[in-house]
């Protein structure tokens, strides 16, 4: 079981004058969703990309399995997987390519890499027809479980999802949600979601709030 700790944390940008949070102290686990809220600007990103590896906190620690996390490109690579609120998909790619890609990287020939993606295309329900399509011939759903199956080809045991359902329809980001809830529930992976929506906090299995600097549970 993975367990990801944030011990303590406060985090303020370089040139800041004031902390973005404070003495953040939670505890996330494999085989849970949780989501992160509060208003715009609360910090929730932020909190985000240090979970995620894209930065160290301004005082206090963060944990994988006990151990404090200090290779930030190694912890990227091998440990948490993060969908971005843009996607980042590679526009000059396919998007069978766009999932084949972390698989090729780990060392996967490229018919089983091709045929792994195939199936993490199916898994988040896309349609089949759109893998020899481009990124931006897709619609924003579309593009949003492209980024989803791109992650889970990581195949790493945290996944990190910011605003997931922005700009989505109730249709998508129903969808959106089924998916979180199924890697954490039938994957075992520890999902954590920065939202302001809703409908995919009330499907969270612990709902935290950011507000005035300090994490709380709802």
């Amino acid at each position: 079981m993975s367990r990801l700790e944030l011990n303590g944390v406060s985090f303020k940008y370089p040139r800041g004058k004031r902390m973005i949070f404070q003495d953040v102290s939670e505890t996330f686990e494999s085989g849970t969703l949780s989501s992160i809220e509060g208003e715009s600007g609360a910090g929730k990103s932020t909190l985000l990309s240090l979970l995620s590896g894209l930065a160290l906190p301004t005082r206090g620690r963060i944990l994988m399995d006990g151990e404090p996390i200090r290779d930030l490109t190694e912890y990227r690579r091998n440990v948490a997987a993060t969908i971005a609120q843009g996607n980042h998909l590679f526009e000059g790619r396919t998007v069978l390519e766009n999932v084949t890609y972390p698989l090729l990287l780990k060392g996967t020939d490229p018919e089983t890499a091709k045929e792994k993606a195939l199936e993490y295309l199916a898994e988040v329900k896309l349609d089949p027809e759109l893998a020899t399509h481009f990124p931006s011939e897709c619609s924003g759903g579309e593009q949003k479980r492209v980024a989803f199956a791109r992650a889970m080809a990581l195949d790493n045991p945290v996944i990190l999802a910011d605003e997931p359902t922005a700009n989505l329809d109730r249709e998508n980001s129903r969808a959106v949600a089924d998916i979180l809830v199924s890697l954490a529930h039938t994957r075992g992976k520890l999902v954590v979601t920065a939202t302001h929506d809703p409908l995919l906090a009330e499907c969270a299995d612990r709902r935290l709030i950011l507000h005035e600097g300090f994490l709380e549970r709802k």
